[in-house]
């Protein structure tokens, strides 16, 4: 019997020290300061064009213009095919 108390003072003990998060930095511990360095993320575009943000030449124009016109383009034929769906007739079932 002493056991069994013993056992669920031990997790009960563990439980609240894992809930008031005094265990985290040993469960979870936080990357070094050299490990976030080494992992620095390469600069992305924010527009999501294929072009550099900063670029601003003819052919860059042209380039996101074509990929603008290409999102349009797949964006009216998502459209026209949630419309279809709505306008869908519903099926007999053959059991």
């Amino acid at each position: 019997m002493k056991w069994i108390i013993g056992i669920i003072v031990i997790v009960a003990a563990a439980g609240a020290l894992w809930w008031s998060g005094f265990l985290q930095p040993w469960i979870f511990p936080q990357p070094s300061t050299s490990d976030t360095q080494a992992q620095a993320p390469a600069p992305q575009s924010t527009s999501g064009l294929p072009t550099a943000d900063t670029d601003t030449s003819d052919s860059a124009l042209v380039q996101d213009t074509a990929a603008v016109d290409a999102e349009l383009q797949a964006l009216g034929s998502d459209s026209a095919s949630v419309d279809q769906s709505l306008n869908d007739k519903p099926v007999e079932q053959a059991y």
